[in-house]
């Protein structure tokens, strides 16, 4: 094949993928429209270190979601979470649902937070009886890496 039938191939194909990334990235800016979204938490936490104390209180594993905090009290998740026990094996399951969320001034006794923020405000989010969480209100990015084999980022977005 010569290098003008590649060009003349690889124009119009290129083309095409821009304009269906503008396409797909106006209706992902629109989702929620209607819920009036006040902010998007993404969370990736990682915890594969089993000498530290959290990883062995929680298990080997993570968890991956995102979550849309709705006016109101509600809002909507979507994510993954997965386990597994050294030499033995694990799993993984969907996380996906409605949710519901307050806010607090600091962080509630038996809340995890994902984050300091720096107006000690916050999302709380239940996901179930011992799992409540925290978010930061303040739109940014938070990380906490205290050891080797654990990662948690948080990314508030509005």
């Amino acid at each position: 094949m010569n290098v003008a039938r590649v060009v003349r191939l690889l124009v119009p194909a290129s083309v095409l993928v821009v304009v269906s990334l503008g396409a797909s990235t106006s209706s992902v800016a629109a989702y929620g429209r209607a819920d009036q979204p006040l902010a998007q938490i993404e969370l990736s936490a990682n915890c594969n270190n089993p000498g530290y104390p959290l990883c062995q209180a929680v298990g080997l594993g993570g968890i991956w979601f995102w979550i849309e905090i709705d006016s109101g009290g509600s809002g909507d998740i979507a994510g993954a979470g997965c386990g597994h026990i050294r030499g033995v094996g694990g799993g993984a399951g969907p996380i996906v649902g409605d949710i519901t969320w307050t806010k607090s001034v600091g962080v509630p006794a038996g809340a995890f937070a994902f984050g300091v923020d720096p107006s000690n405000t916050y999302y709380v989010v239940p996901l179930g009886p011992q799992e409540v969480f925290a978010f930061p209100v303040t739109v940014g990015h938070y990380s906490f890496h205290p050891v080797p084999g654990v990662a948690i980022e948080t990314q508030v977005a509005p």
